[in-house]
């Protein structure tokens, strides 16, 4: 706590002293999209690293373990340094009228090398697309982290996750939008969620049982 304190201190002699530190102490705006637009676009990322990874057809779709499309309000917290000590906090205060939007779907039917060689296959084409895609492995699990080429409405930046687990086999590809104020006139439920999201998009190859 004491640092933390220092820093803040810090940050105010450089208020005092004259230099403008207002986006530093504020943190950078949110920007401001529609819920349904990001959720739209994170859809249609789903889809198009699903394509990527060429994996076999008939995969089977499992809704039950599948994220769906959600708007997270409760991870979106105030940004800059004036919010530093109060981001600490284990109930750190979120910050009104914003929304984290995800949208993905798992799968199962592949195996252990069949997802590594499918991400192999996604990691050179979304490369060669000009996105920024990271991996890593673990003996049970094995991870693409995607950076699409450009962002979305207004802005919105997003990243897609492809994961495959053992034991379980779940094969999952999420995107995950951060945090945007959403406008005056959205839909929201009793918590402030952004409602009348669009559905889930998932692939027509796979298989529902």
């Amino acid at each position: 706590m004491a640092r933390a304190l220092a820093v803040l201190a810090v940050a105010g002699s450089v208020v005092l002293g004259g230099v403008k530190v207002t986006g530093v102490w504020e943190g950078a705006p949110f920007p401001v999209a529609d819920p349904a637009a990001i959720a739209e676009r994170l859809n249609g990322q789903t889809l198009a690293v699903y394509d990527a990874l060429e994996v076999p057809n008939g995969l089977v779709l499992d809704l039950s373990n599948s994220l769906g499309v959600e708007a997270d309000i409760y991870d979106c917290h105030g940004r800059g340094l004036s919010h530093f000590l109060d981001n600490l906090e284990d109930t750190a205060p979120y910050e009104p009228r914003t929304a984290a939007i995800s949208a993905g779907f798992t799968v199962t039917g592949l195996t252990h090398p069949q997802a590594a060689e499918a991400m192999e296959r996604a990691h050179g084409a979304l490369t060669a697309q000009g996105w920024t895609v990271e991996s890593q492995e673990a003996p049970d699990h094995i991870q693409l982290k995607l950076k699409p080429p450009s962002t979305g409405p207004n802005g919105v930046s997003d990243t897609v996750f492809v994961d495959f687990y053992d034991p379980s086999g779940f094969f999952t590809v999420e995107a995950h939008a951060e945090c945007a104020r959403y406008l005056d006139d959205t839909p929201v439920d009793f918590e402030g969620k952004p409602e009348q999201l669009p559905y889930l998009s998932v692939p027509d190859r796979l298989r529902r049982e």
